[in-house]
């Protein structure tokens, strides 16, 4: 008889056992939601602080671009005042070049005009002639020319008129005759020719 008994105590304890394992099954879920939970604010840190780190990012590059531009523009004021000084250098060394060069070049117009009085008066001479001949060569080398006058139109740029007559036979403002030849090298008046002009 005592047999009997125990056998249903040991059936009802089985029972008990087998509804405590969905219990645990439950849980579960529980945990992997407040881990979730958990995991939520850290993403959202996460992201606040890379959008802190990229605004960061976009105000330095900013600022680079503008120090950037500002060098760029103070570096092209800088080539520009440069190249004007070095124009404008170029050009004083140059007019300082011709002046003095010119000035060198007057002094020996009262040469070329004695030289030319001499060949007016000794037309015949050999001497003169080869004289004459080689001032002529020099001044050739030298990109010197005689000024056009007799016959020419009055320029006040590089004629100087000292007579003036009436002559109906020539045209206004011609010169007709020329008291001292003019001389210029190149586009520089050396010395103004003296002239007569008509009407």
């Amino acid at each position: 008889m005592e047999e009997t008994k125990q056998t249903p105590e040991t059936e009802v304890k089985a029972p008990e056992t087998e509804v405590k394992a969905p219990e645990t099954e439950a849980k579960a879920p529980e945990t992997e939601a407040k881990a979730a939970e958990a995991e939520a604010p850290e993403t959202e840190r996460k992201e606040k602080k890379d959008k802190k780190f990229f605004h960061r990012d976009q105000k330095e590059l900013e600022a680079a671009k503008a120090q950037l531009a500002e060098k760029e523009n103070q570096y092209l004021r800088l080539y520009a005042e440069y190249e004007n000084f070095r124009k404008r250098s170029e050009k004083e060394k140059t007019d300082c070049y011709n002046s003095a060069y010119g000035d060198a070049l007057t002094a020996f117009l009262p040469l070329i005009d004695s030289m030319t009085q001499a060949m007016q008066f000794s037309p015949a001479d050999e001497g003169i002639k080869a004289l004459a001949k080689q001032l002529s060569d020099i001044l050739t080398k030298l990109n010197i020319t005689e000024i056009e006058s007799d016959g020419a139109q009055f320029d006040p740029n590089v004629h100087n008129a000292i007579m003036h007559e009436e002559n109906p036979e020539v045209g206004e403002n011609v010169i007709t005759q020329t008291f001292q030849k003019g001389y210029k090298r190149g586009e520089k008046v050396l010395r103004c020719a003296m002239v007569k002009v008509a009407n």
